[in-house]
This record gives C-alpha cells, structure tokens and sequence, in this order.
C-alpha cells in the first residue's frame, strides 16, 4: 500500500455500507491485511485520529462518517488483536507482531483516556485489559503507573479548578476545556483501570492471584484517598436540602459524568479491596500486625458514602417528581439518574464480593453486621412501587424508582450469605441471631417479598407456560421473589432454636383457612405462605421429641388430605384467580411428595389427574404442568401405590398425552415435563402399561417432529421412547405385538439417524445409540428392516471413540439375532474397522470391540449350518486382517496385564472352532504384517505367543475364560499337527509344527491345572452364565476386572425377561465349550499328535516322568 492509512480508510468506509457486496469485498479485504504486523497499528492511529481525513465520495455528515470509520476501525482492533499478539500460523506463514511495533500499540492504546468518543474508548479499554492479561507485568510494567499517574494529576487538576459551575453560568472557554478534559482523564482511566483488573482477576492460577495482591498494596492507599475525595466534592448535598439546591446540584456541568467517574472509580477500588491480602483476615492489621488492613480501612470508609449516596438519589428523584424539575432536559435528568442507580448498585456488588470471598471472613469484621442492618432496612420498607416493576424494566436504570428491583436483590442476597456465615450461632450476628428479627424477617418475606405482583399476573394471564417455564428458571441473584424464597430458606435453617422460623411458618400456613377465596390479595398471601412452607420443607420440624405432638410428616400428610386436596378441588364458588392457588397446590405436591399418607393416596391421584386436563377457568397449561412434574415426584417415590394408581392410568395417559403433543405448547422445556412424567409413569407401572402401548407409540411421531433446534426436550423425548420399547416387551408374544413392534421400529430408525446428525449428535447421539437402538434389538424377538438397515453408520462410528462402546454394543445384539446376515452383509467393513482398534492395544476401547468379537463367534457357532458358515468366516478374518491384528498386539502386549486376557480368550475360541489347520494357517499369515526383523520367519512366532497365552492364563479368574483358553490352546496343537500331516514337504511347515511343539510342557502345565480345578470343584452351573461376554457399559477401569462368572449377581440381568436376555443366555452356552469334557478334547489331541509327528516323545523325554504320570491320571480321570 502506498499509503495504508488512507488504504485503509477507504476500506473501513466500504465496510460501513450497507450493500453486501461491497461489505464482502471490505471484509475479504480486511481478513487479508490482518497477516501484516502493522496492520493493528495503523488501525489505531485511525481510531484515535478525531481529524481523520475522509473518502471524497461520502454521501453522509463528515462527523458522522469519521466516528462510523473510528468506531469500526477499534472495533475490528479490539476483535482481533488478542488472536494475534502471540505468533499465529496462517495459511502456513507465521504472523508475528514485532517488539517494536507492540510497544507503539501500546503506547497509543493510551489516547484512550483522553477520547471524547464513549464507544470507541470503551472498545480500547477491553483491548487494554486483553492485552494486560498476556503481557502485565513482563511486557507492560508501566500500565497501571501510567493510568495511576494519569488519575492523579487529572485529580489534581480539577481541583485546581474549583467547583463545577451550573450549566447556564459562564466559564471561561480554557477552564471549561480544562474541565471536560480532565474529568474525561479520570473517568477513562479509571475505567480502563477497573476493566484490567477484572481480567486480570480472573486468572485462576496461584501467580495471578499474587499478581493481584501485589497490585492492591500498590494502588489501594492511591487511588482510595482520591475517591474520598473526589466522593465528598461530588456529593456535597446534605439530607436536609431544599429543592433549590437539589435543582442547583443536578444542573451543574459535567454532573452526570462526575456521578460516573464516582462510579468507575469504587468498581476500579472494589476489585484491589477484594484481592488484599488482608481478605483473609478478621483483624485490622495484616502481615503479621506489621501494615494497616487495607481491604478493612476501604470497607469502613464505605457505609457513610453509602448512606450519602442513597440521600442524594432519593433527593434527586423527589425534585424530578416535583414542578421545579420542568426546566431539566430529560435527557440530563435520565443520563444523572442512571449514574447514581448504577453508583448504588457498585457498593452492592462489592459488599457481596467481600461475603463471597475467602469463606466470607468480611461477615465477621467490626462493622459489617451495620451494614447488613441498613440493607435489611431498605428492603423491609420498600414500596409497592418497587415491588410492582415489570421484570423487564429492571435493567432500566433511569426508572424513577425510589428503591430498584436490583437494589432490593441485593440487599436480600448479602442477608442470606451473611446468615450462611454466621450459622445461627456466632456473636458477629448480634440482632439478626435473634428470635424477634428471625420472626419480623420471616413475616417480611414471606407476607410481601413473596408474593406474586402484577407484572406475575399479566405474564401469567398472557403466555401460562412461557410464565411456568419461567418459573422453573428463576434467578435468585436477579429476581426479588426467588432472593427472598432463599434467604427464607437460610433463616429458617440457621436460626436457633431449629425449626422455630419453621413453626412460624406452620402456624401462618394454618391461619390461611381464614383468608378469602375470591379476594385477590389473599389469594396472594396464602399462595406466598405455601410457596414459603414449601422452600423451607426441610426446615419445618422443631428441635428435639415430643411424644405428645405429631411429626411434622404426619402433619404435613394431614394438611395434604385436609387442606390442600379439598382447597384444590374448590369450583365455581371460588374467584378466577383461584387457579393460582390450584398451580401452587400441584407445586406443593411436588414439594412434599414424600409425605403423602397411604389413607389419601388415591384422592392425591385422582386430584394430579384431574388437574391433567384443560379445565375452563379451572385449569391452565401452568397448572397442568405443575400436575404432569408433582406425578413425576409422586410416581417415582418409594411408597408409590401402583396397585391403587391403575384405575387413574387411562385417564392420566391420556391427558398427558394431550398436553404434550395435541395442546399448544410451545417451549421445549414444557414437552420435557411431559414425556419425563409419561416415563416415570411407564417404569413405575410395570406391566399394568402394557395395554397403552399402542397408544404411546402414536404419541412418538408429534413429540419428535416438534421444532427443537436446542435440543431441551429430545433427550427426554428418547428416554420416553425408550420406556415405550420396555412396554411392549412386556405384551405377549402373540397377538399384535410384532405389528407394533414393527411400527416403533420404524419410528426409532429415523430418529436414531436424526441424532446423528453433526449438529446434534454430541447432545443426542449416546443416548439414541443405548437407549433406543440397543434397547430396541433387545426387545425385539426378530430382526426387523429398519433396524438392520442402521448398520450401514456402524463402519464410521465404531472407530470413533465417542461412540465405539455404544456401537459393539448394538453389533453384540445384532450377533445373537441374526449373525450370519449382518456378516454377510456388512462383516467386511466391520471387522476391518474391528481390526483398526484391535491393531492398537493402548486404544482405550479396546475391549469393546473385542467383547463384541466374542459374541459374534458364539453366534455364529450356534446356528444350525455353522459347518457350512465356517470357511466364510475364516475367509472374512483373514481378508479383513482381523487375525493378523489380533495375534500381532498378543505378541506386542507390553502391559495391561487383565485386558490381555480378554485378547487371549478370543484368540483361543476363534481356535477352537477353526477346523483342519485353519486356525495355524490364520495366525502364520499375520507374520507378513510384522516387524521381520523381530520374527525374521513365520515359524519364529509361535513361542512368543503360545508362551504369553499360557502366562496369562495365570491371570484369569474368570472359569469360562480358563476353558476356554485351554481348549483353544488343544486346538491350536491339533492344527499345528495336521497342518504337518499335508505340507510335510515343506521346511517352513517343519519349523512350525517343531515351534508349536515345543511349548508343550508349558500346555501341560496348564492343563493340569485346570484339570485339577475341574476335579476339586463342583459341576459348572452354566445357568449362570447369562451372557456370552462380560457385559461392557462403559470402558471404565472396574471393566479390565470385571469377572464374568459374577455377570448374574447383577440382579438387573436376573430382572431381565426381554428377547434379548433369553437369546443372551442361549448363546452363552451354545459354542460347547462350557460344556465339552476337557480332558477327553486335550487327550483325544495329544493322540493325534503322538501318532503323527515323531518327535513329540522327545519333548516328553524332556519333562520330569513324575509330572508326564500325574497328567495322564488327570487325563484318564
């Protein structure tokens, strides 16, 4: 560029347009130039640069496209500077920013506290603070000198200058530019200060919490003084003034921003008060006693500017409302009234940082209990005003509200945190550990701060679920209803003696029976009180035993069948507005859905029901929900009566049905209630559900088709189909089960493939895979299309490692119920992405794959033509690489000592099945994908790995794997020998038979060891063996030691009574070998071997006689 300012600017105007093409082009542009060092340099100058020289084709005002290009040109630095101040690689090239030019950044970030602009000095600061995080204080040891220094002489200067004149009062032009500058100064440096420090607090690690600990001792006897000072030359009103000089102090210059430099100011203060070291402390010394406490010193100085500062907003509010304040712009009055309501807000924040921080030490420091005090004060008398603002208006800082909504929050968060650290028992309290405060706090919450106000109504009248959902999501640090249900609850739990808040509750509760049904204020009181007995259920009990007085449950449970069952139930003779009272009820049961007495069991039913169903001016989605949530509570409760619930079934079945899928309902969480509810209900209800199966599943379809881009609801909407599977299972195996079956399986197809998809699969994959897919071929007693047809997403998926376990999984299913298809079919990609995993022994899933390996030769051995099905497999084991894979990690095994032997008992299966000398044929063709230099011939295999097979036999415990380990290792002799019978021409084949031979001993050893076992123990119980594998549901750890001959301990498999589960147990015990005669297989092929290879009596020669005649009693017993 031969200019690059002026390039630039050109480029930033065509950003600015609003034609797309041009902005692509400009864009395009820009993300190109960002590859140049000085590009985020000159993006600077032009910010800062108040005279910029513009493009001549501007069609718009000069100042208005100068601070267009300014604000985007810091804008575009802001966004993209932190990406690049450490070297980046784009598009292979290193971007580096020089040393130098990064000092110039630097330095000219600094114009920041002198630019008129409040956006584009707003963007630098974030740039400063990202910035700082990366390089303070290596690179930047000078920020916070600098920006200290800036605010000292701009204090300093101002001063100088006297006191701010009114606005309609001449100053000369200097000392009005003097002025305006210098305020600007001391309020952008604090905000740039306040902004950094903020970013720097939020690094976690033990050297940024130093490095903010140092910085307060630091700053904090600096900047603390000038705040004082500038906080009492600002707010130099006293309480008592008349409106006049209200009038006079609100029209003062620069009024406003001096309100606002105030603020920034104590935000800049708070975070160095927080991050002293002295936070740790309850003392007013710190370091030993050796420096001042200086996080206290701040604290102390706080509650006398407080108290001013609420005076003065109060006063200022009056004068708006009175007719002096006709003459004040409303755009002066507004931007004034947002700096002090922001101002009040800032001491909050802090008090609730020093109470949050280091296990709240500041609740014990002298002082603090006041501060709590006058707090509690403010929000004990606010008004109805206050109490009425719409939610919506609370981020609305220049409302005329003389106590706001936050301000109130505020005050009852810092109550409860304070009560959580004095816990009801600490001197610091002092008042508020009494009995008097805990009853006046108690009636304050939960008569006013409670109760729902008329903004609640309006949005409740207007949208019942979008309230309802609301509701559920309330922010207690934001909101005063939820805040003071909070602080309620800490009361009651802290203050002594126990359960007194509570029983001043209990006593209220009892007293609403007094109250109206048709008047609405009292509707509202007793809704505030159950809502109040409701929070503080745990709470409610007094201390210590009483013989003479029933338990609270008790009584709870008769108030439910005395009070709130028949309160519910109240018709016409009741206001409109009852249903409010209807909802809270159905919350209340929620609540207390432990403590509903056996005797009115059924009348609690029948009422949640009832309140199911859309009711004119009796119910509405709101109270239909909290019904559909407190059947949940009810049905998944320990004491749940099935038994007594089943004649309620078709009704409650129905009406949840409607609310989920035929009402109106709009928001994903209100479905999410629904089909939780219908879950629960499904599972609790056992097989009384089954003849509503039919109808459930034509409930699938409209629940899943429902716009749910979030997926809030879908994840229980799969959960819900998966209850559904579940029932059906339980349906006869005649009759029109296979008709539904079919039907639901074509319904979990598309949805399995739907929660696959890229842009949901990491919150609905999983639980599609497991809980419908799997479960859907576990309770199917055939294989039907559409589940088969998922197959073909099994080749991508089982090599990832999110969905691998899930994946072997379905594959083991799939093996017991149609093996000789699925191998057919798709057995080419999946075990040769079974050989990819198995290749890799380290691989975390290893295991999956090989569970699922194990099954799969179970199955195939069980079916009727396996003889004929046999070559194919071997075929298919030895093209995909499958048993080159296996034995190549058996012989690379370096660790892992217990997954080894899940890789050594499939290994000796597949040999025991493997005819002729198939099996020597497999393994002796895994040697070409090996390392020759390590096994240099085919033969030099096979001692490494007959000797690792039996030394891990030392490590099973498991019995099925011993068998089967030494069944297999039987086979794999017997296949050496006969590979030798038709290829003894050949040396290559000598060398092997000679190789396998020779471990002989070492299989000696281990046979008799299992035979000794098999003649010490008792018969096998194979009925215990319920699965072919162990069942994996995770690769956590506790699977490499899982025991399958413990599988039926579990009493979820011995629960189990699915297709899935009876053809589980068929398999388990189809292949032979937990029932073949071990020493009539091993003797019958040491025979074989005797009588054709010679030199198998020299290897007998070898071993100790005494050993050889005590094996072949063994072997003859």
């Amino acid at each position: 560029m031969a200019d690059p300012k002026a390039s630039l600017v050109q480029v930033l105007a065509l950003a600015s347009s609003s034609d797309p093409a041009l902005l692509s082009r400009a864009n395009s542009q820009l993300e190109e130039w960002e590859k140049d060092p000085n590009f985020w340099l000159v993006l600077l100058q032009i910010a800062f640069d108040t005279e910029l020289q513009l493009p001549s084709s501007s069609t718009t005002s000069i100042q208005d496209q100068r601070d267009s290009i300014r604000i985007l040109a810091i804008i575009r630095f802001k966004n993209g500077i932190d990406k690049f101040w450490r070297s980046r690689v784009m598009a292979r090239v290193i971007v580096t920013i020089p040393s130098e030019t990064k000092q110039a950044i630097r330095n000219t970030l600094f114009q920041c506290l002198r630019e008129p602009n409040r956006t584009i000095a707003l963007q630098a600061s974030v740039a400063i603070s990202r910035i700082a995080r990366l390089d303070y204080p290596r690179d930047w040891p000078d920020l916070f000198t600098t920006l200290q220094q800036a605010m000292v002489q701009a204090h300093a200067a101002l001063a100088s200058l006297g006191p701010s004149p009114q606005v309609d009062q001449p100053e000369s032009p200097e000392n009005a530019s003097a002025r305006l500058l210098n305020t600007t100064v001391l309020m952008r440096a604090a905000d740039v200060c306040s902004k950094t420090l903020k970013e720097l607090e939020s690094v976690r690690v033990l050297a940024g919490k130093m490095r903010m600990t140092e910085l307060s001792r630091e700053l904090l006897p600096v900047l603390h003084p000038i705040f004082q000072q500038y906080f009492h030359e600002v707010f130099s009103l006293g309480s008592q003034d008349d409106l006049a000089t209200l009038s006079a102090w609100s029209n003062t210059t620069l009024r406003a921003e001096q309100v606002r430099t105030s603020h920034l100011l104590l935000k800049a203060i708070s975070r160095l008060a927080v991050a002293d070291i002295g936070m740790i402390s309850q003392s007013s010394t710190s370091q030993g006693g050796h420096s001042e406490n200086m996080a206290q010193a701040f604290f102390r100085s706080t509650p006398h500017c407080l108290q001013t500062l609420k005076d003065t907003r109060l006063a200022y509010l009056r004068l708006l409302r009175s007719l002096q304040a006709s003459s004040t712009s409303s755009s002066i009055s507004a931007a004034l009234v947002t700096a002090l309501t922001k101002h009040l807000y800032s001491f909050g924040k802090f008090f609730l940082s020093l109470v949050k921080k280091d296990n709240g030490k500041a609740a014990f420091w002298q002082g603090w209990s006041e501060v709590v005090a006058w707090y509690w004060v403010q929000a004990k008398d606010v008004t109805n005003e206050s109490l009425s603002v719409p939610r919506d208006e609370y981020a609305n800082h220049s409302a005329v509200i003389d106590y706001p909504p936050r301000f109130v929050v505020q005050a009852l968060v810092l109550l409860k945190n304070s009560l959580m650290q004095w816990k009801g028992t600490r001197a610091e309290g002092g008042f508020f550990l009494t009995r008097d405060f805990a009853q006046e706090a108690a009636d304050v919450l939960a008569g006013r701060l409670m109760r729902l106000n008329a903004d609640d109504l309006e949005r409740w009248q207007a949208d019942p679920e979008e309230w309802a959902v609301g509701e559920e999501q309330e922010n207690h640090e934001l909101d005063i209803r939820p805040a003071a249900e909070r602080a309620l609850m800490v009361l009651a739990q802290y203050t002594k003696p126990v359960g007194f808040v509570g029983q001043h509750l209990w006593q209220r509760f009892e007293s609403t029976s007094n109250l109206s049904t048709d008047h609405l204020d009292d509707i509202l009181a007793r809704d505030a009180i159950y809502a109040a007995v409701g929070r503080c259920r745990d709470h409610l009990s007094p201390a210590g035993e009483d013989d003479d007085r029933p338990s609270m449950d008790v009584l709870m449970g008769q108030a439910i069948a005395t009070k709130l069952v028949p309160e519910a139930r109240l018709g016409s003779v009741s206001s409109p507005m009852w249903v409010v009272i209807r909802r809270r009820i159905a919350w209340l049961l929620w609540e207390w859905s432990e403590q509903v007495q056996r005797e009115s069991r059924l009348d609690v039913y029948a009422l949640l029901v009832d309140l199911l169903e859309d009711i004119p001016e009796q119910t509405d989605v709101a109270v239909r929900l909290a019904a559909a949530r407190s059947i949940s509570a009810i049905a998944d409760a320990l004491e749940f009566d099935a038994d007594g619930f089943e004649p309620f079934l078709p009704k409650a079945l129905r009406n949840l049905a409607t609310l989920a899928a035929a009402s109106d309902l709009h928001e994903m969480e209100s479905i999410k209630v629904c089909t939780d509810a219908l879950s629960i209900l499904i599972e609790r209800m056992g097989p009384r559900i089954a003849p509503h199966a039919d109808a459930l599943v034509d409930l699938v379809p409209m629940l899943w088709q429902q716009e749910d881009p979030d997926c809030k609801a879908r994840p229980s909407i799969i959960v819900f189909i998966s209850k559904v599977l579940r029932a059906i299972e339980m349906l006869p195996a005649t009759g029109t089960s296979g008709a539904l079956m079919q039907k639901v399986h074509h319904m979990v197809s598309p949805i399995v493939r739907d929660s696959l998809n890229p842009k949901v699969s990491h919150l609905l994959a999983k639980d599609a895979i497991s809980m419908l897919w799997i479960r859907a071929l576990h309770s199917t007693p055939t294989m039907t299309q559409p589940l088969f047809e998922l197959l073909d997403l099994a080749k991508d998926l089982v090599v990832q490692p999110d969905y691998c376990v899930e994946m072997c999984r379905v594959i083991e299913e799939i093996s017991m119920l149609n093996p000789l298809e699925m191998l057919q079919t798709y057995g080419n990609d999946l075990l040769t992405a079974f050989g990819q995993i198995i290749a890799d022994p380290s691989n975390p899933m290893v295991l999956a794959p090989i569970s699922a390996l194990d099954t799969l030769v179970q199955a195939l051995v069980a079916l009727p033509n396996w003889t004929e099905v046999r070559d194919m497999w071997i075929s298919a084991l030895q093209s995909t690489r499958l048993a080159a894979a296996l034995v190549g990690s058996l012989l690379h095994f370096q660790d892992a000592t217990l997954i080894a032997t899940h890789f050594v008992a499939l290994l000796c299966r597949i040999a025991y099945h493997c005819p002729q000398d198939s099996f020597v044929r497999l393994a002796s063709g895994a040697w070409n994908e090996m390392a020759h230099e390590k096994y240099p011939t085919p033969a030099s295999i096979w001692q490494p790995l007959l000797k690792f097979i039996c030394t891990r036999f030392e490590n099973m415990a498991s019995t099925r794997k011993r068998r089967v380990t030494a069944l297999g290792l039987a086979s794999i002799l017997d296949s050496a020998i006969v590979h030798f019978e038709q290829q003894q021409q050949q040396s290559s084949t000598n060398d092997t038979v000679q190789e396998v031979v020779a471990c002989t001993p070492e299989m000696i050893a281990l046979w008799s060891e299992m035979l000794a076992e098999i003649n010490e123990s008792r018969p096998l119980d194979t009925g215990k063996y319920v699965r072919p594998t162990s069942p994996i549901a995770s690769m956590e750890l506790a699977d490499a030691f899982f025991d399958d001959d413990d599988a039926a301990a579990d009493g979820g498999w011995l629960q189990d009574i699915s297709p899935g589960a009876a053809r589980a147990q068929r398999v388990a015990v189809a292949d032979g070998t937990l029932t073949v005669a071990i020493n009539e297989h091993v003797r019958s092929v040491l025979s074989h071997v005797q009588a054709s290879y010679p030199g198998f009596t020299h290897v007998l020669q070898t071993m100790d006689p005494l050993i050889v005649n005590m094996f072949e009693k063994d072997l003859s017993g």
